[in-house]
């Protein structure tokens, strides 16, 4: 009776590994596609982000209209966390968006891919965890290959060393706002962190939008169901599939997987946008992401985790 007892818990940890598996990889898919859709629309990379915070915004906020628990929960120190967490957030997306209209898509997408690298090799204490000569030595030549992506872009019409700079900058912004909010987690609940952060980028967003003149009533057409899909798809499904399978499958295989987004992306970019890929391009894609799978491989299962968390939450829009 135990056996066929751990038989079938055995075959439930098995089928819900992998439906896990199955669910990271569709995430991955809205993921990478975001990054086409994002740039298929007319309009500029701030009106894009503008739409992606204020589609969620409402929504949002029912949460605490609706539940008089979180509504509590939302303290001065909530209010501090949030203000500084939007405010680099803010400045995450609007990078992020700007320099996919500017650039091309797989620069973009696979200078992204070097963030599981920068926040090992900047917060190694925060996890507990010592970036090790060969984890260094690896992040080096994943930053050499991104040097090979950006020479081999040259040659491309999509292309702009403007762009690739913006990308750059999104690079460290993101590590700011994620080692931020990490350390702001500790003590305030992530659900009332995500609606606050998410208002404060908002309002910085709007802010932004209105400085530079964006004509905020641009989109037209199908644009607006592109908009609203991009905020619904990779940024809330998305991140729902990734942290459910979090609980059935290891960190191991959660971050190896997240490194298919920027391939998804570029293949995306290349069939749907008709941005041309050259060799020196793919020889550098190909180094970033074996550098950096080996250095996701070479920390524990703890930290892998953190860095999956980092590698999803930049890829979704």
């Amino acid at each position: 009776m135990t056996e066929q007892r751990d038989l079938a818990a055995e075959t439930e940890r098995a089928t819900n590994e992998g439906r896990a598996i199955l669910a990271v990889g569709c995430a991955v898919v809205l993921w990478g596609g975001s990054a086409v859709a994002i740039k298929a629309v007319s309009v500029t990379g701030l009106v894009t982000a503008f739409y992606r915070l204020w589609f969620a915004i409402p929504l949002l906020w029912l949460i605490p209209l609706l539940q008089p628990s979180v509504r509590e929960r939302l303290t001065s120190r909530w209010l501090g966390a949030c203000l500084v967490g939007g405010t680099l957030f803010f400045l995450h997306q609007a990078l992020f968006f700007t320099s996919l209209k500017l650039t091309t898509v797989a620069n973009v997408t696979l200078i992204g891919a070097l963030q599981p690298a920068v926040v090992l090799l900047a917060a190694g204490p925060l996890f507990n965890e010592r970036p090790t000569l060969a984890s260094v030595l690896w992040a080096a030549v994943a930053f050499g290959g991104t040097v090979l992506i950006v020479l081999g872009a040259r040659a491309s019409a999509a292309w702009s060393l403007y762009g690739d700079a913006l990308a750059f900058a999104n690079l460290f912004a993101f590590c700011g706002y994620f080692l931020a909010s990490k350390y702001f987690r500790r003590d305030v609940p992530a659900l009332e962190y995500v609606i606050g952060m998410t208002t404060v980028a908002g309002v910085w967003m709007l802010a932004a939008a209105v400085a530079t003149g964006q004509d905020l009533a641009a989109p037209h057409g199908w644009e607006w169901l592109m908009l609203f899909a991009i905020a619904a798809l990779p940024g809330t499904l998305g991140h729902f599939l990734t942290n459910w399978a979090h609980a059935h499958a290891t960190a191991l295989s959660i971050s190896m997987i997240l490194l298919a987004a920027p391939v998804i992306a570029t293949l995306g970019a290349t069939l749907v946008l008709g941005e041309h890929l050259y060799a020196m391009q793919l020889l550098g894609g190909l180094i970033v992401l074996t550098a950096i799978g080996i250095v996701v491989r070479s920390t524990t299962p703890a930290t892998a985790e953190e860095l999956a968390e980092s590698a999803a939450e930049t890829d979704a829009p």
